[in-house]
């Protein structure tokens, strides 16, 4: 038997392990003392601005500007995109060839090239030494010996796609695009070199050819007319160009949407497949998920909860204690909470009242300050939340009109580039492409619905794996980018729209200058050439052909092997 003083001695330890875990339990549920997330870390220094000589920066003769679709999509998705690199834009309805210089790129957003151009003339500037890329495919009969084509027949959608050679600074070897192509079917020449083709016909969908001293590129369909594809572009110019330089935002961030809110459904659901309570099955299974990829990648999230909407019908249910130990969760964690909105009409627009006074209650020292949108609507009214909230960061969409990335009079509009829970559906191609056009990674999930797939059936099985796929084929091979919250992104946005630059090169010697740009802002290099030494900036190879150059001065200095 036990004495007595053994025995209180029992009594005494479980008495001050209890005492532990309930203070243990406590504090989990109730916030730790948290700052606004934009106050977290010192802003970097902005290079003073100044006059940049362009020097040798791309100049772009950009023709097809047609008033048919996808036409007029293709010239509008290439012109904003030359607008966002700073690169001096040509817009003419018919080519001058008398105007251009040889290191200057001509694209054509239109298949009748004939429209714009001299077939004649065109050849003899590409023969010597002209660069330039078909970007809407060719109707062209003319053009054929010069591009290679032999056969080219039915116009039909490929989606398989398979890379040959190395054309974006991450790239698969096979991966699914889930748009319409519109690609002829087209057979070339064996002196052809092909980047891109479909996986199951063999049709090339991306090929450069040679003719003298230059090179023409040919994109195969309507890829363009999807912004999100541009990474193409930015992968043709640079099989036809011996240097290309360009601006990137160099950034990568992950949005879950609706992360707290589930309904009595979703909760009976997850009772009969999981087991879980929808808290449990969210605390226990899906956070730790999250959690993990965030922690292998260095990738912070930015969670948001809906608060403006069209009815006040969707707005669903906040269980206050997951609520709270999620939000203290991620901000311990250094992650993000902003609002949501998804509004069709200024006019119909209604706010979550009940959760926006709430959460001030609940975690007295951060105030939000960001909006994603849940759609590409946007207008001013979303900015004007109750109670006197400042809205500073939206976060919007590559593909909006509206809203897609700007920084004006304190407000920054950061885009999101890819959305949904599925990856390999066609949205792991345009991370890639995406990456390749604006060195960017900027990908939503809506978390309400990873919980539930229908009424009878769960969606956790399937999508945990995609979750997996995003982290091990995207957010794990783009380390160089720079993992950061919606607000964090201010200084990358504002330096990549009011920024200047240029560059000249001599013999094995490379200046690159900016002016007006945060220290640090990023650039990609492509070049068949390898870096030695670098001055006033920062580089990293990458593969493929593509260096990360990162500039700390307004004027970088970079040495490459001798002979390349």
């Amino acid at each position: 038997m036990l004495s007595f003083k053994r025995f209180l001695g029992i009594i005494l330890t479980i008495v001050i392990l209890s005492v532990i875990f309930l203070i243990y339990n406590i504090n989990e549920i109730r916030p730790a003392s948290v700052h606004n997330q934009t106050d977290l870390g010192q802003e970097k220094e902005f290079i003073e601005a100044g006059q940049v000589d362009e020097g040798e920066r791309t100049r772009v003769w950009l023709l097809g500007k047609s008033e048919s679709e996808p036409y007029r999509q293709i010239y509008d998705n290439v012109w904003q995109f030359c607008a966002d690199l700073h690169l001096t834009v040509v817009e003419e309805n018919r080519l001058d060839l008398s105007k251009t210089e040889e290191r200057d790129l001509v694209i054509f957003c239109d298949a009748a090239v004939g429209r714009y151009a001299d077939l004649t003339e065109l050849e003899e500037f590409i023969a010597g030494g002209g660069r330039v890329i078909l970007a809407a495919g060719n109707g062209e009969p003319g053009l054929w010996p010069l591009l290679g084509i032999q056969e080219n027949s039915a116009v039909e959608n490929y989606h398989n796609l398979l890379f040959e050679k190395p054309l974006l600074p991450v790239q698969p070897e096979q991966v699914y695009y889930g748009g319409d192509s519109a690609s002829a079917r087209l057979v070339l020449s064996d002196d052809a070199s092909v980047y891109i083709r479909d996986a199951i016909t063999n049709v090339p969908i991306l090929y450069t050819r040679a003719c003298q001293k230059g090179y023409v590129c040919l994109i195969n369909g309507t890829f363009l007319s999807d912004i999100r594809c541009l990474g193409l572009l930015t992968g043709a110019a640079g099989t036809v160009l011996p240097d290309f330089i360009y601006p990137i935002l160099g950034v990568k961030s992950v949005f879950l949407d609706d992360f707290q809110m589930f309904t009595a459904a979703d909760d009976e659901l997850c009772r009969r497949v999981y087991g879980y309570s929808t808290q449990g099955f969210i605390r226990d299974v899906l956070w730790p998920a999250f959690q993990g990829a965030s922690l292998r990648t260095d990738t912070p999230y930015t969670s948001s909860i809906l608060a403006a909407a069209s009815s006040a019908d969707s707005f669903g249910a906040v269980g206050e204690e997951l609520f709270t130990v999620i939000c203290k969760s991620a901000l311990q964690f250094g992650w993000e909470l902003v609002y949501a909105a998804d509004c069709s009409e200024a006019e119909k627009l209604v706010f979550n009242r009940d959760f926006i006074e709430q959460f001030p209650t609940v975690f007295t020292n951060y105030t939000i300050q960001g909006l994603a949108l849940e759609s590409d609507n946007f207008f001013p009214e979303m900015l004007a939340v109750p109670g006197g909230a400042e809205i500073k960061f939206v976060r919007g969409l590559l593909t909006s009109q509206e809203a897609r990335l700007s920084w004006q009079e304190g407000l920054t509009v950061f885009p999101a580039a890819t959305v949904g829970n599925s990856i390999d559906d066609g949205n792991l191609f345009l991370m890639y492409s995406v990456v390749g056009a604006y060195g960017l990674v900027s990908h939503v999930f809506d978390v309400s619905l990873l919980i539930t797939k229908d009424e009878q059936n769960g969606a956790w099985d399937f999508d945990k794996r995609h979750i997996g796929i995003f982290e091990s084929e995207v957010l794990a091979k783009v380390p160089w980018l720079e993992g950061k919250t919606l607000s964090q992104t201010a200084e990358n946005v504002r330096s990549y729209q009011d920024l200047a630059w240029g560059w000249t090169k001599s013999d094995n010697r490379l200046e690159l200058n900016c002016s007006g740009a945060v220290r640090g802002q990023a650039f990609f290099y492509h070049t068949a050439g390898r870096i030695v030494r670098a001055e006033g900036l920062t580089y990293q190879e990458i593969g493929n052909g593509y260096y990360l150059l990162r500039v700390q001065e307004s004027k970088g200095v970079i040495m490459l092997e001798v002979g390349k």
